[in-house]
């Protein structure tokens, strides 16, 4: 960042107001015209003054667009990185809600797989029960079958 120091600025700052007292200064030395209203002034103080001020105040102008060079910059990083936050923000949000859909949708597979489970273990033992009371029965017929 090319900022001028602050002794710089106030150098020539106060440089411009000293070169504009002396200026408001050679008014006030001039005389007046009797019966006009006019003023006679130093020609060559005065044109003195304002060639050093026009000196001056390029410099000025240069350190005020240096400053607000630097500002727009600022502010253009400062904007570029609230966007990016805001981006990365927006984007976590979007993870995170697909994260908790994931989850639901997760939860509620894993109860159908159990339910489904379930509903397999009870055809299972069903038949299973079905044919152990067959083979009960078939095992009872054959004992009363030998029984005297």
């Amino acid at each position: 960042m090319v900022v001028p120091s602050e002794s710089v600025r106030r150098g020539s700052a106060i440089e411009l107001d000293d070169l504009i007292d002396e200026l408001e200064d050679v008014i006030a030395d001039g005389r007046r015209v009797p019966f006009s209203g006019r003023l006679l002034i130093d020609e060559e103080r005065i044109l003195d003054i304002i060639d050093r001020m026009r000196v001056s105040i390029p410099e000025e102008l240069k350190q005020a667009r240096r400053v607000i060079q630097e500002q727009d910059r600022l502010l253009a990083d400062a904007r570029a990185r609230v966007q990016m936050a805001l981006e990365e923000r927006g984007l976590l949000e979007a993870i995170e809600t697909e994260r908790q859909q994931l989850i639901q949708q997760a939860e509620h597979d894993a109860a159908q797989v159990r339910a489904g489970a379930d509903d397999y273990a009870r055809q299972v033992l069903e038949d299973l029960q079905n044919r152990l009371t067959k083979v009960l029965a078939n095992v009872r017929n054959g004992l009363e079958t030998l029984s005297p």
